[in-house]
């Protein structure tokens, strides 16, 4: 690779570079090569800052974090330092004013991260107790569990558009969210990286598994689809798409070790 061109990587996190059991450990030979090239590695999910702060900590990234969907930009003030965070799209609090009140006003049957404890949400996680209070600790999203029909669904979704607020499938959640996507998480890290190093052509490879990660991959120049064990792939319309051998972290590891090998 040229000294003028550089890859920049983002990815998802659950079921993506985590495994079922929100380990990375499979994908630890392509996440130490990335180290030693001194490429970014950007982390863009649905988690919230307060996760995501600790898992970059362990990966010893010192790259912006996208968080909760695309609602918010994170951007460290100084190497291991605090971050600056900003805030896309809609607040949660405002998310929550709307989705409650379409509940009560309609009956409709969902909970979410709002109407849950921190032992609840681990329970049905599977989380730690902490590990489910960090998760709770949103800005900009809510995630939910719907147990309603899908016509009461789309009529939701409709009311809560009025609002300026999305329904979006994650891979185990419905995420309802402001109009900022991962997408625009990832042009946000683009932009930085542009500015930092304005003379460096970015090559940028996003990596993902779920219908949320779709505009995201649609936005990069090399998209890696991460397969699931079972059921229906996402199918991106990118200027190149690869995908994954296998699910999860592992097919992660192969795939990044397999474009650094092209590119390095």
């Amino acid at each position: 690779m040229g000294l003028q061109h550089k890859l920049l990587f983002v990815t998802d996190l659950d079921a993506t570079l985590l495994d079922h059991t929100y380990s990375y450990e499979a994908a630890g030979e392509a996440i130490a090569r990335l180290r030693e090239l001194g490429l970014p590695l950007v982390l863009n999910s649905s988690k919230t800052l307060a996760e995501m702060e600790d898992l970059a900590k362990e990966l010893k990234l010192d790259s912006p974090i996208v968080a909760e969907n695309g609602g918010l930009l994170a951007i460290q003030e100084e190497r291991g330092g605090n971050y600056t965070v900003e805030i896309h799209g809609v607040a949660r609090s405002e998310i929550l004013s709307a989705a409650h009140q379409l509940r009560h006003a309609m009956g409709y049957r969902f909970a979410g991260f709002a109407d849950w404890s921190d032992q609840e949400l681990a329970e049905r996680t599977g989380l730690t107790v902490q590990q489910a209070q960090r998760s709770r600790s949103r800005l900009a999203t809510e995630p939910i569990v719907w147990n309603d029909t899908e016509l009461h669904r789309i009529a939701f979704a409709e009311a809560l558009a009025v609002d300026g607020i999305r329904m979006l499938r994650g891979g185990r959640f419905w995420h309802l969210m402001g109009t900022a996507d991962k997408a625009d998480g990832l042009t946000a890290v683009f932009d930085f990286f542009k500015t930092q190093e304005p003379t460096v052509n970015w090559i940028v490879v996003a990596l993902g598994d779920s219908a949320n990660d779709t505009a995201m991959l649609e936005a990069a120049d090399i998209a890696v689809v991460i397969p699931h064990a079972d059921g229906p792939h996402i199918t991106p319309q990118a200027p190149r798409v690869l995908q994954a051998p296998f699910p999860t972290s592992k097919g992660w590891n192969a795939a990044v070790l397999s474009i650094l090998n092209e590119y390095c």
